[in-house]
């Protein structure tokens, strides 16, 4: 137990440098439709009979913008998915997706069930909006009209049946839900939790992952100045030394095997990647860095953490006819897909 929460807090520290992957990339209404997957593998569909009702049943307390409500399980799922993945994704993404944010839910809500203290922003509530710690989530109510506009009743639809046709599916590994992060975009490989977050996780580790170049962010360029980079360390690490020339500044980096930053000496202080991404506000801990006059440029390759499930490559997959169970054991290898209920 000891290592799943330290585990849990290096996450939690590490979100919060993500960029979020909210309603912005779900709205994109100018993303594909793509046709239900005609292909569904003999063993999802003997799980799936007969048709459980266990999302429906399971009551929540969620916070979301600051107010405590309980909400089904499915209603939740279904406003996860619509923050999260793009609607217009093909049938067995957002199926892949689906399952992931279920298991991370209830992940999480067994983590705080067996003692660990949840954070105060969610008010005594089970889970909370906010995505450094829990899932982002929008309230179709209100916003489905603002991110699809005509088409709104068509992507809730697409997002509702994704949560239906998986009703009570989760991953475990040793019997227990796993913590099924997931991201937007991965290299040409996913990061290990090891790489990323200094913990192990069996099913955390790093796997070919091709599709995530359809991202829009997934190379970006970040120009941020001399000076504002270096105050930005120092608030944080006053003993690193930029007396020396800029082009001194970064030494001694060690890369994962998907190619994003372990750790780097910057101004003589050993920071992990993420800290480095959180400091210049960075696509991805996958990332280089060049001297430009006065300024420091740095360009990434991906777009979030990169464990997990990437939700690019889940896309890729799908449209290359893999089914939904076929996408999670790619991405979370070793565990198994169970029925709750």
């Amino acid at each position: 137990m000891k290592k799943l929460l330290n585990f849990i807090f290096l996450l939690t520290i590490c979100a919060l440098s993500i960029p979020l992957l909210t309603v912005g990339l779900a709205a994109d209404a100018s993303v594909e439709i793509y046709e239900p997957n005609a292909l569904v593998s003999e063993a999802v569909l003997t799980q799936q009979e007969p048709r459980r009702e266990y999302d429906g049943k399971t009551v929540l307390k969620l916070c979301a913008q600051g107010e405590v409500r309980e909400i089904s399980l499915q209603e939740y799922l279904v406003g996860v998915l619509a923050a999260e993945m793009p609607a217009g994704f093909p049938e067995e993404a957002l199926k892949a997706q689906a399952v992931a944010a279920r298991t991370y839910t209830l992940y999480k809500m067994a983590l705080y069930g067996s003692g660990e203290q949840a954070p105060e922003s969610h008010k005594g509530a089970d889970l909370c909006d906010d995505p450094t710690h829990c899932e982002a989530f929008a309230d179709l109510t209100e916003q489905a009209l603002a991110m699809w506009g005509d088409s709104a009743e068509v992507y809730q639809q697409r997002l509702q049946a994704a949560v239906k046709a998986t009703d009570g599916m989760i991953l475990v590994y040793e019997d227990e839900p796993i913590a099924a992060v997931f991201c937007a975009a991965s290299a040409e490989k996913t990061e290990s939790a090891k790489d990323v977050w200094g913990s192990e996780l069996p099913y955390l580790v790093s796997v070919d992952s091709p599709g995530g170049q359809a991202c829009s962010q997934y190379q970006g360029t970040v120009t941020v100045s001399q000076s504002d980079f270096a105050d930005a360390i120092k608030a944080r690490w006053p003993e690193a030394d930029f007396s020396g020339a800029p082009s001194t500044w970064f030494r001694d980096s060690h890369r994962s095997e998907a190619g994003g930053v372990i750790d780097v000496l910057v101004g003589g202080v050993r920071l992990s990647g993420s800290e480095v991404r959180q400091a210049a506000g960075l696509n991805s801990a996958n990332f280089k860095v060049r001297v430009e006059g006065g300024d420091l440029v740095f360009t990434t390759v991906g777009y979030g953490h990169g464990v997990g499930l990437s939700q690019y490559g889940a896309r890729y997959l799908a449209l290359d006819g893999k089914t939904y169970d076929q996408i999670l054991s790619h991405y979370y290898p070793g565990t198994q897909l169970r029925l709750e209920g």
